[in-house]
């Protein structure tokens, strides 16, 4: 009896606690850039000084719309410095069928905020190979 109490008890209180210690939503960042047109967020996505700052612009000044795909090629070409020319030939075809998955995942839906969608997809698998290489010191990550 005591132990179906405890179990009870531990059903009640273990949702409660991991709900205690989850992430919160991150606040929405405002956009940095004053001139909020297509053109002066996509300079200053160029002009930023990691993948990962670009990232962050582009998550703020995002539009939801078909004009987040210019911004997510910016952001893909500042992520790329960090790692396209130390990607053998098997790792680059992998990152292209990635980015390939992210352009063609709404394909059969329309409306523009599909095209922001994929945009934002595309942009994040440049920046987790950013990521990846920059932790690596340049180095290639092996899998054994």
């Amino acid at each position: 009896m005591l132990f179906r109490m405890s179990l009870a008890f531990s059903a009640v209180l273990l949702p409660a606690c991991i709900a205690l210690g989850a992430p919160k939503p991150s606040e929405q960042r405002e956009c940095p850039v004053v001139e909020h047109s297509l053109d002066a967020i996509e300079a200053a996505i160029a002009k930023a000084a990691s993948c990962r700052e670009s990232m962050e612009i582009f998550q703020a000044c995002a539009y939801g719309a078909s004009g987040d795909v210019p911004l997510g090629g910016a952001v893909i070409g500042k992520c790329e410095g960090d790692f396209l020319t130390k990607l053998n030939a098997k790792e680059r075809q992998a990152y292209e069928r990635e980015l390939k998955r992210c352009w063609q995942k709404y394909r059969r839906e329309s409306g523009t905020m599909y095209r922001s969608f994929e945009a934002m997809c595309a942009a994040a698998v440049a920046q987790a190979y950013s990521r990846r290489f920059l932790r690596a010191g340049g180095a290639k990550k092996r899998n054994g």
